[in-house]
């Protein structure tokens, strides 16, 4: 059983590498999203249609990985936030499910987790401290099981 975690880890993790190369476009635009303050229009990312953005984030490129596109895409997003990791925390849990997201578990602490799932997919949360100020959002898009 522990060969068979291992090899559909590494596999993920080659899958994801060479996703990296895939030249995926990113592109921000000004359509509507909340900002988990008020929810007033502003910056979202038009390829993840099916996760919220707040308004006040912008996407680190250097450490984002995706493939695939639409409602299907998985890798790993991760946005610099202007919120406080409090202020992240209860935006994705209040909108999560608004995407049609389910929750599964989390854990509010310095470093917070939010797991969901819907249909086929997880994701998983991760809200930290920025160095400066706001916050760091690590979300993971994988397939479950």
């Amino acid at each position: 059983m522990r060969l068979r975690q291992y090899l559909i880890c590494a596999a993920a993790i080659a899958g994801l590498s060479l996703a990296g190369c895939s030249g995926t476009n990113l592109v921000p635009n000004t359509g509507p999203s909340s900002d988990g303050e008020g929810g007033q229009p502003g910056p979202s990312f038009t390829q993840f249609t099916d996760i919220p953005m707040p308004s006040n984030s912008s996407l680190d490129m250097d450490k984002s990985i995706i493939f695939g596109a639409s409602d299907a895409w998985h890798g790993r997003l991760v946005m610099n936030a202007g919120g406080s990791p409090a202020q992240m925390y209860d935006f994705y849990e209040r909108e999560m499910p608004n995407f049609g997201w389910s929750k599964v578990t989390v854990v509010r602490a310095d470093i917070s987790v939010l797991v969901y799932d819907r249909e086929n997919r997880v994701a998983t949360i991760k809200l930290t401290g920025g160095s400066f100020a706001g916050s760091i959002v690590d979300i993971t898009v994988s397939p479950k099981g």
